[in-house]
């Protein structure tokens, strides 16, 4: 008799848990600094690969990849810079320029845990920042710079 009375209120309690636990996170004031601060910088390099390419690429960071995102630990935000940055280094040849301008409009840095790399989809350039293995990897094996990865898949 106790059973199922028991039963549903566990349930109903697993639920409600479940509920609160999909509700996204309420960033802090730090963590909102952090993301402006991050956008900011962000944006100068876009502006730079833009003027250099004649490109009009807007740059992003994929924020949901960053679940417990702590802009006084994180030591992604140079790395994704420096990625973007290095598609105006592309842009120093006319072959590099050109597969920029025609082939990206947009990139979008993600936190991962499977590699440090880059992939291109239709004409967005993810590119992919695992803080706990930097080296670059491409399609070959072997060491790779972004612009070298780059210029592989573009």
């Amino acid at each position: 008799m106790f059973r199922i009375p028991s039963l549903c209120l566990c349930l109903f309690a697993s639920l409600a848990i479940a509920d609160e636990s999909s509700k996204p996170a309420r960033l802090t004031v730090a963590q909102k600094n952090g993301w402006a601060a991050y956008d900011t910088e962000l944006k100068k390099k876009e502006d730079a690969v833009n003027k250099a390419c004649g490109s009009s690429l807007k740059s992003s960071y994929d924020r949901s990849t960053y679940p417990a995102f702590d802009p006084l630990k994180d030591r992604t935000q140079s790395a994704c810079q420096m990625a973007v940055g290095t598609l105006v280094e592309v842009c120093g040849t006319a072959d590099g320029k050109a597969a920029v301008k025609e082939a990206v409009t947009k990139t979008v840095c993600k936190l991962s845990t499977e590699g440090t790399k880059v992939s291109l989809d239709g004409s967005v350039m993810t590119i992919y920042i695992d803080p706990e293995n930097t080296s670059i990897t491409g399609k070959q094996s072997g060491s790779y710079s972004w612009k070298s990865a780059y210029e592989e898949i573009l």
